[in-house]
């Protein structure tokens, strides 16, 4: 009988994979072959290991308008999140205080450690590359986001008994597992096709 201990809830999601420096590995939009996306210096980025082009996630930041009301004279320091005036370095803003319209330069700062989107259909969130380790499963995808997630998957499939840690949370890292993936009907199936994945390079 093959068992199976759980891991800890979303080890597997985008943000938790870069957030431990590890890699997502994704298709090369430019020939198709093994890439990786990867966190360096607080900003994404993805690269070939076949053709060996690169691009790096376009910086994201936050604009704050502060000053002393030209009216009033208080203090402010207010986001800005309007695009037609970020574009600018300076901007019209009203005081929050007396409601005095204020030109005003704008601060620009990068924004770090921000949260990102999951995987949705076998792409990911920032460039929308696909999934290097990514099949078909009658009409629907089974995808990994590296090989140790690969690995888990199989070991978690193909298991007669799955158990978790008493002390770990309710959720663990199988409950984002699609329905069809953890069905022991499909499990032959979903086993062969995983292990198909395991055999490609890169």
């Amino acid at each position: 009988m093959k068992r199976f201990e759980d891991e800890g809830a979303y080890k597997y999601s985008f943000y938790s994979v870069l957030r431990r420096g590890e890699r997502i590995a994704v298709k090369c939009p430019q020939c198709g072959g093994h890439a990786s996306i990867e966190k360096r210096n607080n900003q994404l980025g993805w690269k070939c290991f076949e053709c060996y082009a690169q691009a790096l996630e376009e910086s994201v930041y936050q604009y704050k308008a502060k000053g002393n009301c030209a009216v009033c004279e208080r203090w402010f320091n207010m986001e800005v999140t309007d695009e037609k005036k970020t574009s600018h370095r300076s901007t019209h803003v009203e005081c929050p205080h007396c409601g005095s319209v204020n030109q005003v330069e704008l601060h620009a700062k990068p924004i770090y450690g921000r949260c990102f989107s999951e995987i949705r259909a076998g792409k990911d969130p920032v460039f929308g590359l696909e999934l290097y380790f990514m099949d078909d499963f009658r009409g629907k995808i089974i995808w990994a986001v590296n090989r140790e997630h690969l690995s888990y998957l199989i070991a978690y499939v193909s298991a007669d008994l799955r158990v978790k840690h008493a002390n770990m949370p309710i959720r663990t890292a199988s409950h984002s597992i699609p329905a069809y993936i953890k069905d022991a009907k499909n499990r032959d199936v979903v086993v062969r096709t995983l292990s198909k994945l395991q055999h490609k390079t890169g």
